[in-house]
């Protein structure tokens, strides 16, 4: 049988994002953030901007 394929490209704002998110994967989302691996990030980057 013959497949057909088709791509989609999808864009979505960080903020249409989290409105999207439940209750629980908001809760998920903020624990994961808070991990030192991600606060370090967040700290590099936003050390860089005042640079």
């Amino acid at each position: 049988m013959p497949k057909i394929q088709k791509v989609f490209t999808l864009e979505v704002t960080p903020e249409r994002f989290l409105e999207a998110c439940s209750d629980q994967e908001l809760i998920e989302l903020d624990m994961l953030i808070q991990q030192p691996k991600y606060q370090k990030r967040v700290v590099k980057l936003l050390s860089q901007k005042e640079e």
